[in-house]
């Protein structure tokens, strides 16, 4: 084995200077001879060349580039979230300054503002002719405009349209209306007939239109599935029909007759209704039923005289509750699994980073383990989820907003108005937006930081705003009669 290694000892050294002129020729060279290193002009003889400044401002360059290259790193990251949370439906690009007015277009309908092809879409009948404009979302610059039908004729009914939204990248924009009734003839005599519903389809690139046909039966309802349109309609017993149509030309794609009647005029029974609910179609009324949308198959069904509330889960899966059974949990083909407390809430705006469902018990909230049904976590609160977003879940009352830890459901903060908000909030993903009072007949637009509360801005919002909607990443506040895109 080796002895123990002694310690270093310092010695001392002695350093030369080589910045003498007179320094001594390296040995064996002669300088008459031309020996050794040839003189060059600016350099000292004996020098390496280098000036002792350089690794100073090598490091310096390092730094910059590093600095250069996080910052892109940074932005690029930044602005991929952005672009993913403005592609979601409900959520509003990311704000990086308060926003003011940027354009303002007609507007009118449940369904007035869409987005399309890059495009705000606002349907108005302003004109007296219902139409279709598209405008780029920045200036409001109007890109294309497509007419559909007259409002209204001398001795007929007026013509509302209607054109469901679809994904913002969608190039297909499709529309609706119920043609036209005759009010009265020239015998004065009330026509009885149903007209039919006229379907639409316009090219969002330049408004052009793609196709249309007819649906000859009373409509209950017409809701997008991607570029298609699934349609109900009430057929001659009462019973109702439900198909999966293309929204170009109308082909029947899967059709399901109601085994229920659903329709009985006088009777009192709860009208039928139509909803898209994640990867399911709901047929509601006296009786529940729920649809595959891919292929039309029955996944659940409610007895006659048992509604059913349908949320959407991960992977394509549901909830369903019942004021008979409560709420229970089902895969994809329907098969239904554990039973579960509350009524599954169905969120405005989910970006997918909460992997828990969401139900309301009245005076509670409760998240829940959607694989077995357990109780996450509990929080006393009247208010209701919105929205989760970045792993934390927004809340709205009639004069206050809230915002909880998606993990455990503790309250992140809270903020009581004073007064009932008018509508909803939305959010960027940093920040929750919502109405607060601004003077005694005035709202204002303000934003406070998602987990601290922390007010950043507040601007006033238009006179007569009646909602705020993120539609396809842009922020638009309704009016009855416009839309105003804020930013």
């Amino acid at each position: 084995m080796t002895g123990l290694r002694p310690a270093a000892r310092m010695q001392l050294v002695e350093l030369a200077d080589t910045d003498d002129e007179d320094a001594p020729a390296p040995a064996g060279a002669d300088p008459r001879q031309g020996g050794g290193e040839a003189p060059v002009p600016g350099r000292r003889p004996g020098r390496s060349g280098v000036p002792r400044w350089w690794p100073a401002v090598l490091a310096a360059v390092v730094v910059v580039v590093a600095a250069v290259v996080a910052t892109q790193v940074v932005t690029r990251a930044a602005a991929a979230r952005a672009d993913a949370i403005a592609g979601l439906p409900g959520f509003v690009r990311p704000l990086d300054a308060p926003p003011g007015e940027l354009w303002r277009a007609p507007a009118a309908g449940r369904t007035g503002v869409l987005a399309a092809g890059g495009h705000v879409l606002a349907v108005s009948d302003a004109t007296g002719t219902w139409e279709v404009r598209a405008h780029d979302p920045r200036t409001g610059e109007a890109r294309w405009g497509a007419e559909l039908v007259a409002t209204s004729a001398a001795g007929f009914d007026a013509v509302a349209v209607s054109c469901p939204p679809g994904a913002a990248e969608s190039t297909v924009v499709l529309c609706r209306w119920t043609q036209p009734r005759v009010v009265y003839s020239r015998t004065r005599e009330t026509v009885a007939s149903v007209p039919p519903t006229r379907m639409v389809a316009l090219d969002a690139a330049d408004g052009s239109r793609l196709g249309s046909w007819d649906v000859a039966d009373p409509l209950v309802g017409a809701r997008r599935v991607a570029d298609d349109l699934v349609v109900a309609t009430v057929q001659a017993d009462g019973r109702v029909l439900v198909e999966r149509r293309t929204g170009a030309a109308g082909e029947v794609l899967w059709s399901h007759r109601s085994a229920d009647v659903l329709v009985t005029p006088g009777s009192g029974r709860v009208a039928p209704a139509l909803s898209v609910v994640g990867g399911v179609v709901v047929l509601g009324g006296e009786a529940t039923t729920v649809l595959d949308a891919a292929s039309g198959g029955v996944v659940a069904h409610g007895a006659a005289g048992r509604q059913l509330v349908v949320a959407p889960l991960p992977d394509g899966r549901f909830a369903t509750w019942a004021p008979v059974g409560g709420a229970h949990l089902h895969d994809r083909d329907g098969s239904r699994g554990v039973r579960v407390p509350g009524v599954p809430v169905r969120l405005a705006a989910d970006d997918g980073s909460v992997e828990v469902l969401l139900t309301d018990l009245g005076n509670r909230v409760a998240a829940l383990d959607p694989e077995d049904g357990t109780t996450v976590w509990e929080l006393a609160t009247s208010h209701s989820p919105v929205a989760t977003v970045d792993g934390a879940v927004v809340l709205w009352g009639d004069a206050a907003l809230a915002v909880v830890d998606a993990r455990d459901g503790t309250p992140l903060w809270e903020h009581r108005t004073g007064r009932a908000m008018p509508f909803a909030p939305v959010t960027d993903g940093r920040l929750v937006l919502a109405a607060e009072p601004d003077g005694a007949d005035r709202w204002a637009l303000s934003a406070r930081g998602l987990h601290d509360g922390v007010r950043v801005w507040s601007v006033p919002l238009p006179a007569g705003v009646r909602s705020l909607e993120g539609v396809g990443g842009t922020l638009v506040a309704r009016t009855d009669t416009e839309a105003v895109v804020l930013g």
